[in-house]
C-alpha cells in the first residue's frame, strides 16, 4: 500500500458503553492516555487516534505495530523496531512505514505513508485575524484578505471565506511542524507557504524546500484535514478512508 488517509468521527466514543468497548482494542499505553484527560470529549478524541492508528496498521500488513510506539524528540511518535513488510513499497521496495495523528473537536485522523509525514485536523470557527497577524508572513496575511476579497458586499460571505483561508494556512503549516519532528518549536512565522497558480503549494524556509508535498481534503464538514509529506512524488496516489467506529 502507498499513502492512505483515515478520517472518522469522534462522536460515537461519547457514548460510556462504546468507549469501554472499544477501549480494549487498543494498546494499555493508548488505554491509559485516554483514560488521562478530565473531560469524556478529550478521552474519545485520544481513543479515536488509537483506533484509526490500529486499523492503519492491520491495513498495510503490519498488524501490532501500534502496540509499538515511541516518542522521538519533541514527542513525535514513530514505530519502534517494527520490520519492513512487503505490503509497504516504494518503487516496488519493501520500506518503512511512518504515521501521524491528529484530533480536533469531533473528527480525527490518521496518515500512513512510506515517506515521513505530518498531518493536522481544525474545525473551522471564528475571526482569527489576530493570531494570522502574529504567526503568518505578510503574503500569506494578503492571501486570506483576497479570499474574502472576492465576495464583494457580501459580509458574511467574506467572513467565512477568510477563516476558511486562515484553517487552510494553518493546518498546512501544523503538518510541517509535525513532519519535522520538531512540532511548536518550530514557530510558523519562521516560514511560509506559496499558492502556486497550478494548484501546487511550496514552501519556503531558509529558501524553497520542493521536497516537502502538502495536501487538503475539504470534505465540507466545517473542518479543515491536511498533510505533509516529505520526499513523496505528486503524482502519487492516495487512499481516502473514512472509518465508523462503532464498526471496528
Amino acid at each position: 500500500m502507498g499513502i492512505s488517509v483515515y478520517i472518522a468521527d469522534v462522536r460515537p466514543l461519547l457514548e460510556p458503553d462504546v468507549f469501554e468497548r472499544l477501549l480494549l482494542c487498543v494498546p494499555k499505553y493508548r488505554q491509559e492516555k485516554a483514560r488521562r484527560f478530565k473531560f469524556q470529549s478529550g478521552c474519545a478524541q485520544s481513543l479515536a487516534v488509537g483506533l484509526l492508528l490500529k486499523k492503519a496498521c492491520s491495513d498495510f500488513g503490519i498488524v501490532g505495530a501500534d502496540e509499538h510506539v515511541v516518542l522521538g524528540e519533541n514527542e513525535k511518535p514513530d514505530f519502534a523496531n517494527i520490520p519492513c513488510d512487503a505490503g509497504l513499497a516504494k518503487n516496488g521496495i519493501a520500506t518503512k512505514a511512518y504515521f501521524n495523528l491528529s484530533h480536533s473537536h469531533e473528527r480525527a485522523m490518521c496518515v500512513m505513508a512510506p515517506y515521513e509525514v505530518g498531518c493536522d485536523v481544525e474545525r473551522i470557527k471564528g475571526d482569527h485575524s489576530q493570531l494570522a497577524e502574529r504567526f503568518f508572513m505578510p503574503a500569506e496575511n494578503a492571501w486570506i484578505q483576497a479570499a474574502g476579497a472576492r465576495f464583494d458586499s457580501d459580509g458574511a460571505a467574506q467572513s467565512k471565506a477568510r477563516d476558511i483561508a486562515f484553517y487552510r494556512l494553518w493546518t498546512l503549516k501544523e503538518c510541517y511542524m509535525k513532519v519535522t519532528g520538531r512540532g511548536l518549536s518550530l514557530s510558523p512565522e519562521k516560514f511560509s507557504l506559496e499558492f502556486k497558480a497550478d494548484g501546487g503549494i511550496l514552501l519556503h524556509h531558509d529558501g524553497p524546500r520542493p521536497e516537502y508535498l502538502f495536501r487538503e481534503l475539504d470534505l465540507n464538514d466545517g473542518y479543515r484535514y491536511a498533510y505533509c509529506l516529505k520526499g513523496a512524488s505528486a503524482d502519487e496516489p492516495v487512499n481516502i478512508v473514512h472509518v465508523n467506529l462503532e464498526q471496528l
